[in-house]
């Protein structure tokens, strides 16, 4: 059957600038959920100035007063009528709430649940892999799960270096979670050092094998943190596996990552609480980047279920210090030294992104 319109019958209803209708309840004040009725991805700025405007006017909302703050939005509309309904949905039923999160992590939820996966598979429309290039940086025989955490690292640090004064929100060293498990004092001076060490990259020096030295060195703190192991291995630095992280830093294309207005490392969502936790790579103005240190230059299914969480996340609750919504989804191939930019606006089906946030708010635990 056709999805009833999500929207109730009486309220103010707003035509943003680009066509995307929301409704606005007077009594409750509630706004419609902007993922929900949001089509237009060039609506998102305006629809959360329009609501900033409206939540800001104090005491029983009149129509006069919501009238003369919608002129302070170029290009909205508004009328006191009922919206058009939503066009039927081709997505599986929403899964029965659970009370906590199952998983711990977006991954985990993802990896656990089929029925997630096959929601954003219906959503998403066919994409193409990235063109051909040659490996910049070929693996040198380490641990790749270490090199992989170790790159993120530094690419932070470098990123960090080539916007100065941009950096919106940077998050704390995982690693520093270590002294939970290890010895503590020992622990935090240890990563103190290497933050240090690759804090000089932020400050624009060059960066040299020392500095992968001390990233593959928070590395190895970091898998204790996640995996609860390997603590006999925290502070090693396999020789092989600095040098991989050195290729892969001289493979970065520096002038594809300097950013217009913002940087945000290691980004946080106020709604990842509802998968458990999610750790996001870099957003760099409105591109969240997913960096694979993989030998392989292909647009994987997991790449894209990956992003797509990340993304509902965004439209649920935002991402903490951004000013901007998500608009593009990006996946970094480091060891081609290549960056693939999907707009969401083309990434997924006519209509399926709103109704595919909404399954996801109607199958996750409310907290």
């Amino acid at each position: 059957m056709p999805r009833r319109s999500p929207l109730p019958p009486t309220g103010a209803f707003f035509t943003l600038p680009h066509g995307s209708l929301v409704h606005l309840d007077l009594t409750t004040r509630a706004w419609t959920p902007e993922w929900l009725r949001v089509s237009d991805e060039r609506d998102l700025v305006p629809y959360r100035e329009l609501q900033a405007a409206v939540d800001a006017l104090h005491g029983p909302l009149a129509q006069r007063q919501v009238a003369e703050v919608m002129t302070n939005v170029p290009g909205c509309r508004l009328r006191w009528a009922a919206p058009p309904q939503a066009k039927p949905t081709t997505l599986p039923p929403p899964l029965p709430r659970p009370t906590a999160p199952e998983y711990g992590s977006l991954t985990g939820y993802l990896r656990g649940t089929p029925e997630a996966r096959h929601a954003i598979r219906t959503a998403l429309t066919r994409q193409a892999h990235p063109a051909p290039a040659p490996m910049l940086a070929p693996p040198l025989g380490a641990n790749p799960g270490l090199v992989g955490t170790a790159f993120d690292y530094a690419f932070r640090f470098l990123l960090e270096g080539l916007n100065p004064g941009l950096v919106a929100v940077r998050g704390g060293l995982i690693a520093r979670r270590a002294a939970l498990d290890l010895e503590r004092d020992r622990t935090l001076a240890v990563v103190h050092a290497a933050e240090e060490t690759l804090q000089e990259v932020a400050l624009g020096r060059p960066f040299e094998l020392r500095h992968a030295h001390a990233a593959v060195l928070l590395a190895s703190y970091e898998v204790v943190v996640r995996t609860g192991r390997f603590a006999d291995l925290a502070g090693v630095v396999p020789r092989e596996a600095a040098q991989d992280v050195l290729a892969l830093i001289h493979a970065v294309p520096q002038g594809i990552f300097q950013a217009q207005s913002q940087l945000v490392l290691n980004p946080h969502f106020a709604a990842a609480g509802r998968f458990g936790g999610a750790d996001a790579d870099v957003l760099l103005d409105d591109l969240l980047i997913e960096v694979k240190a993989t030998r392989h230059l292909q647009l994987e299914g997991a790449y894209l279920q990956q992003l797509t969480g990340y993304l509902i996340l965004d439209r649920m609750g935002g991402t903490v210090g951004s000013a901007l919504p998500i608009r593009r989804l990006g996946v970094y191939y480091a060891r081609h030294g290549v960056l693939q930019v999907l707009p969401v606006k083309d990434l997924y089906r006519p209509g399926l992104l709103p109704q595919l946030v909404s399954w996801f708010d109607d199958s996750l635990p409310t907290a």
